[in-house]
């Protein structure tokens, strides 16, 4: 189990970043688990033609994402004991990289690299951007901490857009080797029609080459408001679904958001939310944050609304992204985040919202907190 120390460790590395010795980033990408770019770029640079760890463990099996700055004060080098964090010159921890899954050297039927369709997040986590797109770019109303459209530029690491068969065979292949526990999926924002009738396909394919009827993991589609809507992603296998509020509070939403804010009222959003809960079950729906651009308090508040419904909760540590419109701005401390995230795990644990780890949990959640919070209260 994590402790307070590794927790604020963690936030820290999050908000500053972290960088790796010449030496520590031997065998990234042929034993270790290299960054693929599948959905964001969540480095402070870009690194084009480097392979950099897509994440790390601190002690007691806390995973980090790593998230490139040249200027951090944490540093990773090889020392004879095998890898080792440091601050400036301060020895903190031993660390590890994470083992590269087999199936990445593989290719689909129709000859694609396996790891450009489906990538593990953390130590279990399959996921699949179906669609890397989102039409708010193309109108210039994208939300303002987003770089999805400049990620696939610049890197170039993974296909736009998946065939569905091809989808089912990279979930054949990482269940079949015993790494994967559950699925995370997405698709940018496009018509939520075409992207039920997409999701159904998708899940018959996972089911057909998993064996699986029900999957663990988690949906994070275009918001469902309709009840007809979210009993399709229910009916398609998926255990979980989720929604991207992004931020609590109504005039930072529209401001940070405005493409989806004019498209999706938060009260769409409490309606989507509501009627999940009815038809997929407590903890089994998930609102979705960006946490660090609004205040603590208003965040906290949505912590609460949410929690009151039934749902849990996925606060990604913001960074401000290469590419995105908040580009070279800072995030809030590694203290704020810590602070912030207990308050949160305290309300969602007095709330006795179930866990729902076998959809999303700590191994999978290397740019969030809160499961990390939960483990010290004993919710694994």
């Amino acid at each position: 189990m994590g402790s307070i120390e590794t927790l604020k460790l963690k936030a820290e590395l999050l908000v500053e970043g972290v960088r790796a010795s010449t030496e520590a980033l031997e065998g990234v990408g042929i034993v270790y688990k290299e960054q693929n770019h599948g959905l964001f770029g969540w480095d402070f640079e870009d690194h084009v033609g480097t392979r950099l760890p897509d994440d790390f463990v601190l002690p007691g099996g806390t995973i980090v994402q790593f998230r490139q700055n040249s200027r951090s004060p944490f540093k990773v080098r090889k020392s004879d004991k095998g890898l080792t964090l440091f601050k400036l010159e301060e020895e903190l921890c031993e660390v590890s990289w994470l083992p590269r899954p087999a199936f990445y050297e593989e290719k689909t039927r129709g000859g694609n690299h396996m790891v450009k369709i489906g990538q593990i997040g953390g130590e279990d986590c399959l996921f699949f951007c179906y669609q890397n797109y989102c039409s708010y770019f193309a109108r210039k109303q994208q939300c303002l901490f987003c770089n999805l459209v400049s990620t696939c530029d610049t890197y170039d690491s993974v296909l736009r857009k998946k065939e569905v068969r091809e989808i089912g065979e990279v979930a054949g292949a990482a269940f079949n080797e015993g790494l994967a526990s559950h699925l995370l999926l997405t698709g940018g924002c496009f018509n939520h029609r075409r992207e039920i009738d997409l999701v159904r396909e998708i899940m018959a394919s996972v089911s057909e080459r998993t064996g699986l009827d029900r999957i663990p993991g988690t949906i994070l589609p275009s918001p469902a408001v309709g009840v007809d809507d979210v009993l399709a992603y229910y009916d398609s296998g998926i255990q979980a679904i989720g929604f991207s509020l992004e931020i609590w509070d109504e005039a930072m939403y529209k401001a940070i958001c405005p493409g989806k804010s004019s498209a999706v009222s938060r009260e769409d959003f409490l309606r989507g939310i509501r009627t999940a809960v009815e038809v997929f079950g407590e903890g089994n729906v998930y609102g979705v944050f960006v946490m660090g651009i609004e205040p603590r308090k208003t965040f906290l508040e949505g912590v609460r609304e949410i929690t009151a419904l039934g749902a849990n909760i996925v606060p990604f540590v913001w960074s401000p992204n290469p590419g995105s419109m908040l580009e070279g701005h800072r995030a809030p401390t590694g203290e704020w985040y810590l602070e912030t995230v207990l308050e949160a795990a305290e309300i969602v644990y007095e709330a006795k919202i179930p866990s729902g780890t076998e959809n999303h949990c700590y191994k999978c959640d290397g740019n969030s907190l809160l499961h990390d919070a939960s483990r010290l209260k004993g919710v694994e």
